[in-house]
Parts: structure tokens; sequence; C-alpha cells
């Protein structure tokens, strides 16, 4: 994987192509390449390295033609190097392919291939591919394509060219996102929409075994036996200005600070009874005896806020689940359970998997995705969407934010004897608390200055701040590369506080005033042996206040607001922390921002 990027039509493809993988760089990659089809000429150029070095490789050469194909590649087949980066060709330079994914059995099928006396010069899976194609051409590109795809095991989204057909594009996706972009008389492939969104608005979101051929800025969609089928054209709403800077220094910030305003899109329309924007009402709700939240990561910390709210208003058991453990076990689901799955991009691998879990077990499923048209939106049997724009940052804050609020929306409209004592009215009022939040963030860089430093800080919280905590954590290693620990303020003495000397910071969340108690006494413990306490609360955490060494003071507000807007200040200390130190907060080392392999 990680990023794709396809142009046939009128244009000269290398600009389109060059911007397009500039607006999949913060998927996260280790080298980017790009091939252009001028006739029987195929023009191969891959670097390893930022595209800064491919940019400057390519910088006062031309290229005719108009089929062109780019990628950038997060290593998972052979280390980073020129070689290994996409595309790849075949032993006669006649066949060029770039692919996202993973294929398992190409082992097996380079000895077959070595065997027949091919030979190769990379250590990716995807050369086999491409070798692969080249040995059992048919004189016809879908049809190789599709050929070869039968006997393809695991993931991918391909995206082929070949000199033999030089006006012909043939890409085809099985679990890794492709889409189509529609334009005039010209048509362009992506793995995610953002990098075509300055072209068309106009998207086809390819399903499970579709393939497409592309000849002149036409397409035709087929599945895999060659029939022919119809898929959606769909209208993205989504600004470009949206996966752009806007003239902040960074995705990560940008994003942090404009949560207000996407936060008041996540709510719009579903602050009324019996709101069309609300997919599963109270009547349908009532007949679950089990809710399954299944995410990843900051899905996974979101989640863990839902699962005290649901089980509050519906008094049902809900269980949380790490997707990559749940599809690897028997959990006991029937027909009367509902399955909630959580993800920004709607293709996270491991969710996806999951969600084929649930729904064969008879599961209603519910995905709350922020991407529309994503694979788990569409794999699923109701769909809450997020509105908060498209996310480039790797580090997750505005979905983050965006997975809160909508399950607290949900919550309310299920909570027939209100024992969330919470009104529409106080929620319409989270994005204004939430832009009073941000008012902390001078307070914040000096924090920061303090924490940089050092190599360890933990986060602690109760109840529903213990969530907080998990991605306070999370922010804070994803991009400083800190070592970073949340865990349940209980349970610092059952380990962790061995860990705790002089000077150590420990950050404590402090929203559920009807634990202040107990936390200030896990605080004291800390306290105790050193520790530097970071505490966030409002007025009502005064006995706080008095025994930490900051604290950082939010809004007043209802007790399960004052939770969600005390994330802001954890995503202001990750990024400050992170820009002290230098480090790349974009495109964080090691991670990509949608996990479409296990």
């Amino acid at each position: 994987m990680c990023g794709i990027i396809g142009y046939s039509g009128p244009k000269n493809p290398l600009p389109i192509l060059i911007n397009g993988l500039s607006r999949l760089e913060y998927r996260g990659y280790d080298s980017s390449g790009i091939a252009i089809l001028d006739g029987a000429n195929l023009i191969v150029e891959k670097k390893e390295g930022k595209l800064q070095v491919l940019k400057d490789h390519l910088e006062g050469k031309h290229f005719n033609g108009n089929i062109g194909v780019g990628h950038t590649r997060w290593a998972t087949h052979g280390v980073p190097s020129d070689l290994n980066a996409h595309p790849h060709t075949d032993n006669k330079k006649e066949f060029a392919i770039i692919h996202n994914g993973i294929i398992e059995n190409y082992s097996e099928l380079k000895d077959e291939l070595v065997n027949k006396g091919f030979n190769f010069t990379s250590e990716t899976d995807t050369e086999v591919v491409a070798v692969e194609l080249s040995s059992k051409w048919t004189g016809n590109l879908l049809q190789t394509v599709t050929n070869v795809a039968k006997n393809l095991k695991g993931t991918f989204a391909l995206v082929v060219t070949t000199t033999k057909e030089p006006n012909k594009i043939v890409a085809g996706r099985m679990m890794s996102p492709l889409v189509l972009g529609v334009g005039d008389e010209e048509v362009f492939l992506a793995s995610d929409s953002a990098a075509i969104l300055e072209h068309t608005n106009k998207m086809v979101f390819l399903e499970n075994g579709d393939f497409v051929e592309i000849i002149d800025g036409t397409y035709k969609i087929f599945d895999i036996n060659l029939n022919e089928i119809k898929r959606e054209v769909q209208d993205i709403d989504w600004e470009i200005s949206e996966a752009e800077k806007s003239g902040y220094e960074h995705f990560m910030y940008k994003e942090i600070i404009e949560q207000p305003e996407m936060i008041e899109k996540t709510l719009s329309g579903r602050l009324v009874e019996n709101s069309i924007g609300i997919p599963i009402q109270l009547n349908e709700v009532r007949n679950f005896e089990k809710i399954w939240i299944v995410a990843c990561g900051t899905a996974y910390h979101a989640g863990l806020f839902g699962k005290d709210l649901f089980e509050k208003v519906l008094g049902v058991p809900v269980s949380v689940e790490l997707a990559s453990e749940f599809r690897y076990r028997e959990p006991i689901v029937g027909n009367k359970d509902l399955g909630i799955v959580i993800s920004q991009s709607g293709e996270t691998m491991d969710t996806i998997a999951a969600t084929e879990l649930l729904k064969e077990n008879g599961a209603h499923v519910l995905a709350l995705v922020n991407v529309v048209g994503s694979s788990l939106a569409r794999m699923s049997d109701s769909v809450m969407y997020l509105h908060v724009g498209p996310e480039i940052g790797v580090a997750s804050t505005k979905a983050y934010l965006g997975m809160l609020v909508a399950q607290l929306v949900l919550a309310k409209h299920w909570d027939i004897e209100n024992k969330l004592n919470i009104t529409f009215e106080e929620i319409k009022n989270i994005p204004k608390l939430v832009k009073e939040s941000l008012e902390c963030e001078t307070e914040i860089i000096n924090i920061a200055k303090g924490i940089s430093k050092k190599n360890d800080i933990y986060f602690i919280g109760r109840g529903l701040d213990y969530a907080l905590a998990a991605e306070g954590a999370l922010k804070l290693k994803e991009i400083s590369y800190l070592h970073a620990e949340a865990l349940a303020a209980g349970e610092l003495k059952h380990g962790t506080l061995a860990l705790i000397e002089e000077g150590t910071p420990v950050i404590v969340t402090a929203s559920q005033s009807h634990l202040l108690d107990k936390t200030t006494s896990n605080v004291q413990e800390v306290k105790a042996r050193g520790a530097f306490v970071i505490a966030v609360g409002d007025d009502n955490s005064k006995k706080m206040e008095k025994i930490s060494d900051q604290f950082i003071s939010l809004p007043n507000a209802h007790s399960l607001l004052s939770t969600i807007i005390s994330i802001i200040p954890l995503q202001l200390i990750a990024y400050h922390v992170a820009k002290l130190n230098g480090e790349s907060i974009d495109q964080p080392r090691n991670l990509a921002k949608s996990v479409t392999v296990e």
C-alpha cells in the first residue's frame, strides 16, 4: 500500500499524477513513482524517499501521452528502495502495475515463474503480478488482468497499463479501496477521493470484485467474469479547500482548529425528535439484546465512550472490541444483536473483516464513518456519516471528536427516560464549548515545553476519563514518538506506580464529577512519588486544581460534554510537543492513514 492515482484523458498526465500524489502524502509512504504511456513507449520513474525526491528527479523532463499512473508506497514486502518502489514492470517492460494490498500467495507464483525462466529485480509481491500478467497475456488487457486476479490470494487494488494496448488502463479491487473520478472526456483513478477532488466531485466507488476498463477517457465496469455492471455516480460535497492546509503549518493543527465548525456539520439536522439523520430509531433499537462496538485505534477509544452511554439508556450489555482481535475468535453473535462499527476512512481492513463476521451471524450493522461511499458504509445495514470533512493528518483529531458526538446524539435519541439528563439544546452547544476550549493553547505551549524532553508520560482517568486518557496517550506517541501510557487511575497501585519518580509527567482529566474524590486520591498517590501533575477540568474540579502542578481550565458544562471537550487540550499537547521536537507531524513514521492491510 499506500496511495494510487491514475489518469486517462486529453491532458498531460504528469502534473495530474504529481498533484494527486501530493494529496496522498498524508497516508504515509516511503517511496513514490509514476508511469506514463506514450504509444509503444512506457516511461517509468520512481524514487525512494519523500515525493520531493521524485519531483526533483523529474524536473525539466517532458513526457507525451495521455495515460499515466502514480503511486506512493508504504513498505510491506521489501525495504524502501528505488527498486522496490512502484510502478513495477515485467521482464520486457511492456506492462506497468501499481498495487495496494498484499498478495499472500506471491511466493508460490514467483517460484513457478522463476522455474519458467522469468527474472525479478525487486523483493515485492507486486512485481510478481506484473510478470504473471506478461506470462498470461491473452491479447486483451481486461481479460488478462481478470484471469490473473482469479489466482491471487489476499487483498488488492490493482492498476495496470501496457504498451500492447496503449490507450487503455485496467484496474480492479478486492478489499482495498479504489474510486473513479468522472470528468469531461476524462477519467481519474485514486485510492482516496481527496486525491482527485480538484478535478471532479463526481465519484464512482468500486465494490469488491469490480474491474474497470478505461479507454480514452471513458470507462466500463465489469465483474471478474467480465459481466458488465453499473455503479452509481455520486456527488461528493467536500470542498477542495477542506483537503488543503489553508495557510496552517500542518494539517493536524488545521483539523484541531476547525473542530467547532466541523462538529456543527455532525449535529446538523440531528437535534430534533425522529430526525431522518438518525439511522436507527428507538422502536428498532429496543429489539436488540446486545450491542457490539467494533473498531481500531482512535475509533476503539471513541467506542469506549459509547459503551457507557448505550448501556445506560438501553439497559443492554455493550461490548467494545478491537477489530483485529474480534475477527479471530468466536464471539457469540446472534440476530438480536446490534453491531456498531466505527472508522474514519471506512476502509480499515480489520474492521471490514469484523463487519463481515457480524453480518454472517445475523447482527444488524450500523457504521459510523466519515468517508462517503467507503467500503464500511456500503456493506453495513445502516450508516451514520460524521460529516467532518476530509481528515488528512494521520493522527485523527476532528474525526475522533465526531465519533464522540455522533454516539452522544444516537444515545440521546434512544434515551426515552432521560437517563443521561441532557437536552438537545445542551448538545447543540458543543461547537461553542469546543471553540472556548481551544483558548487554552497558549497555556498548552508552555506545558509542552516542560514535557517535550521527558522519556515517559502517563495519562490517567476514571470512567469516561479513562477513554480520554487512552486517546490522549495515543495522540502523543503517534506524532512525538515519546513513550506515553494510559491507564484507569485506580489501576496505578497494581504495577504502574512503581514507575513514577521525581518529575514524571502525569496528565489527568477530571470531567466525571461523581468520581472526582476517587481520582483525587489517585493523584495524591503519584504526587507522593514526585510526579509532575497536569490536570484538565472545570470549576467542578477545584479539588483537583489545588493539588496539581498545572491546571488547564475548561468551560463549565454537563459532565458528558465536559468529557468531550477535554480531548482538546490533549490534542494540543500532542501537537505542540511534536512540533517542539521537530517531528513529522502529518506523516509520522511507520504509520498510514488508512490501514488496509493486516
